[in-house]
C-alpha cells in the first residue's frame, strides 16, 4: 500500500505539473530548493516521494567538458605575441583564469632567406645541400613553391659560417595527409656537423624536434632531444594541421634554445647548446620502416641574427656617417614588390623621420648584374620608389622630404660571379640630405 500511495502522489504532481518541468526542476532539487509557488507544490511531497521521483526519473550526470583554449589576437602595438587564454572550469568558483603569450621575436639581421621562387620546378634548390633527394614543387591551394624532401634524405642551408649566439630559425611545413598513405617522419634541428654529405649526422651531438603520425589523434608524436630523445609534446594538436601548413620557429640564445609551433611555445631548454651545435641547421624525411610515402614540404625558410639590432645600427649609422647601406630589405624576384619580412627594417627608418622633422633623405636602389642593363636601372629606381611609398604610406611622412633614385647594377660592392656577391649588390641605401 505504502508503495501505491507513493506512486499515486507522484502521478499527482505529474498530472498537475508538466512532465518536462518536474525533470528539470527535480534535477536541482538536490542543490536548491526555489521559493516559488510551483517549488513549494513540490515541497509538500518531496521528503516522501524523492526516492520514488528519483526511481523514475534518475539519469547519469553528464560529464562536464573540458574547455578548450582560446586564441586571443594580441595587441596591435606589441611585436609577434599572440595572448592565450585558457579559461577556468567554472569561472563562478573563483578559480583565477591561466594567461601565457607568445615570446617569440624574429631576429633582424637577415642571415639567409629562401622562398623557392628562384628555382625552377622539379629542379633541387641553389641554395641548399643534400645527402639524398628533393625537388620544388606547388601544392594545389597553397600559395607559393615548396621543397620536397624525400625519405632518408638530410639537407640543409648554405651558409657561410657558423650560426651566431643569438639567432632566430623559421619555416613553414606543410603536413601533406592521404588516405592509406603513410606519413614522413620529420626532423630538424642544429648540429656540429659542417658538410652532411661527409659526415654522418646521427653519430653525433645533436638537438632535435621530431614530428610523425601528425595524421593520427591517438598516433600524433612531438619529440625533442640531445642525440637521444628526452621528452615529447603529445598534448599539441598536431591532426588539426593535417593538409595544412605548420609555422615553425625556434630562438636560440646562446646555450638556450626555445622551440614554437604556431607561435605556442612547447619547448625552452635553457642549457641546451653548445657552441659547436651551432655549426648548422637541418631538415631530415628521416629512414624509417616501412618508408614514407609522402614527402616533407618546407618553404619560406629565414634565419637572422639577434646579435645586434640591425635595425638600431642603421639609423645610428645614417645620422652620424650621413649614409647607411643594407641587404635586409628584400624584394620578390624581378618585382618592386617589398617581401612583408623586410617591413621591420623599413619601420626603421619611417620612425626616425616621424621623430624628426627635418630629417631628409635620399633613397638609391641597386641590383646584380643579371639582365638586361636598362632593366636592372629600372628595376633599381622602382624599388626605391616603392620604399618611399611605403614611408609615405605607413608613416605620413611629406613627398618632399623623400628623393628615389637607381643605379641598376652599375656600382656593385662585390664580385658579380657568385650568389653571395650578388646578394651584396642587391641592395638598397639611403642618404642624408
Amino acid at each position: 500500500m505504502k508503495k501505491i500511495s507513493l506512486y499515486l502522489l507522484a502521478s499527482f504532481l505529474i498530472s498537475n505539473i508538466t512532465a518536462q518541468n518536474v525533470l528539470d526542476r527535480v534535477k536541482g532539487k538536490a542543490n536548491q530548493r526555489a521559493n516559488n509557488k510551483t517549488d513549494r507544490a513540490i515541497d509538500k511531497g518531496f521528503d516522501k516521494t524523492e526516492q520514488a521521483i528519483d526511481s523514475l526519473f534518475k539519469k547519469k550526470p553528464k560529464k562536464t567538458k573540458k574547455t578548450a583554449e582560446e586564441t586571443v589576437p594580441a595587441d596591435n602595438n606589441s611585436e609577434s605575441k599572440n595572448v592565450t587564454v585558457i579559461p577556468a572550469t567554472n569561472p563562478s568558483n573563483g578559480v583565477a583564469q591561466v594567461n601565457t603569450f607568445s615570446d617569440f621575436v624574429p631576429g633582424n639581421n637577415i642571415i639567409f632567406y629562401d622562398d623557392f621562387k628562384q628555382d625552377a620546378l622539379a629542379d633541387f634548390p641553389a641554395k641548399w645541400n643534400t645527402n639524398g633527394s628533393g625537388k620544388i614543387v606547388t601544392i594545389d591551394g597553397v600559395e607559393g613553391k615548396w621543397f620536397e624532401i624525400v625519405h632518408n634524405t638530410i639537407v640543409n642551408p648554405l651558409l657561410d659560417k657558423q650560426l651566431p649566439e643569438n639567432c632566430t630559425i623559421e619555416f613553414d611545413l606543410f603536413l601533406q595527409a592521404q588516405p592509406e598513405r603513410s606519413t614522413p617522419y620529420i626532423q630538424f634541428g642544429l648540429t656540429p656537423v659542417k658538410d652532411i654529405l661527409k659526415e654522418d649526422l646521427f653519430y653525433k651531438d645533436k638537438f632535435f624536434v621530431s614530428i610523425s603520425r601528425y595524421n593520427e589523434n591517438n598516433g600524433k608524436t612531438v619529440e625533442y632531444g640531445l642525440k637521444d630523445v628526452i621528452g615529447n609534446k603529445n598534448d599539441f594538436a598536431l591532426p588539426s594541421y593535417a593538409n595544412r601548413v605548420l609555422h615553425i620557429s625556434m630562438a636560440i640564445n646562446k646555450t638556450r634554445v626555445r622551440v614554437y609551433l604556431d607561435k605556442l611555445k612547447l619547448i625552452d631548454l635553457p642549457r641546451a647548446l653548445t657552441p659547436e651545435l651551432r655549426n648548422n641547421f637541418y631538415l631530415c624525411n628521416m629512414y624509417i620502416i616501412p618508408a614514407s610515402e609522402l614527402g616533407v614540404f618546407v618553404s619560406n625558410v629565414r634565419i637572422a641574427s639577434a646579435e645586434t639590432d640591425a635595425r638600431s645600427l642603421l639609423i645610428k649609422q645614417l645620422m652620424e656617417e650621413g649614409k647607411a647601406v643594407t641587404n635586409d630589405i628584400l624584394f620578390d624576384v624581378n618585382s618592386d614588390v617589398i617581401k612583408k619580412e623586410s617591413y621591420s627594417i623599413v619601420n626603421q627608418f619611417g620612425d626616425a623621420m616621424k621623430g624628426n622633422a627635418s630629417l631628409k633623405i635620399k633613397i638609391i636602389g641597386h641590383t646584380d648584374i643579371d639582365g638586361n642593363a636598362a632593366t636592372n636601372i629600372t628595376l633599381s629606381k622602382k624599388r626605391a620608389a616603392a620604399v618611399k611609398q611605403y614611408l609615405i604610406t605607413n608613416y605620413s611622412i611629406d613627398d618632399a622630404r623623400i628623393q628615389t633614385d637607381g643605379k641598376g647594377a652599375v656600382q656593385p660592392v662585390a664580385e658579380n660571379t657568385s650568389a653571395q656577391g650578388k646578394a651584396k649588390n642587391r641592395r638598397v641605401e639611403f642618404v642624408k640630405l
